[in-house]
């Protein structure tokens, strides 16, 4: 799906690239899927991920 974009302290889904409005909920409001976040930077990031584009951290489980 769409990458996740940062735009200064604006998250967006990365499942349906809506603006994620508060950064510490656990899902996306516009389409209602739970967000993953990586154990070490804590970005956002599809599921489907087994290492973090951003920090490049390995994803398990």
């Amino acid at each position: 799906m769409a990458e996740q974009k940062e735009k200064g302290k604006h998250l967006f889904c990365p499942y349906c690239d809506e603006e994620i409005m508060r950064a510490d909920l656990p899902y996306c409001q516009a389409c209602g899927l739970t967000i993953f976040y990586c154990p070490k930077c804590r970005k956002p990031l599809p599921r489907e991920n087994r290492v973090c584009p951003h920090c490049g951290a390995e994803i398990r489980g």
